[in-house]
């Protein structure tokens, strides 16, 4: 895990300070601020289930740790005082096969980064290694002195 001078604490972040990561149980495993990649885990509880027939995680548990792990990859690529201005504007999750296993893991890297767009892919495979599902994000980024500037140029 590489962690470059003056980056805000991104394990905290993620499995701490957001509720609704907290929530989910997802997990900080890797970093690279300097690629804008994140690896998250999501360890798969009875309650991450959505098809019992199957004891498959539910696609909403998915597309929430796409949106988790795109989210951190977006942030490493803004200076930290704007960290809070990062927000998903846009997410697409493509689900290719069923997950197996008791974990997930999802890989973000940034694709794009603009002042004031990311635009980040992520994929999500199961404990088996095999790829059950694709994201694409695009988060707005709100910059340190910007407010009352939205809609403009």
């Amino acid at each position: 895990m590489s962690q470059a001078a003056g980056t805000f604490d991104l394990k905290r972040l993620i499995e701490d300070v957001i509720p609704f990561n907290r929530a989910l149980g997802v997990e900080l495993r890797a970093y690279d601020p300097e690629e804008g990649s994140v690896t998250l885990a999501l360890p798969l509880t009875p309650e991450h289930v959505g098809n019992v027939v199957r004891g498959m995680p539910h696609g909403g548990a998915i597309a929430a740790l796409v949106d988790a792990a795109a989210g951190a990859a977006a942030a490493l690529r803004v200076p930290a005082e704007d960290v809070p201005g990062v927000a998903t504007i846009d997410m697409r999750v493509d689900f290719l096969a069923p997950a197996q296993g008791d974990v997930l893991l999802a890989a973000a890297a940034v694709a794009r980064a603009g002042r004031r767009v990311v635009v980040v892919r992520t994929e999500v495979r199961d404990a088996e290694g095999t790829l059950v599902a694709l994201g694409t994000s695009a988060f707005g980024v709100a910059r340190a002195g910007a407010a009352g500037q939205e809609g403009e140029g």
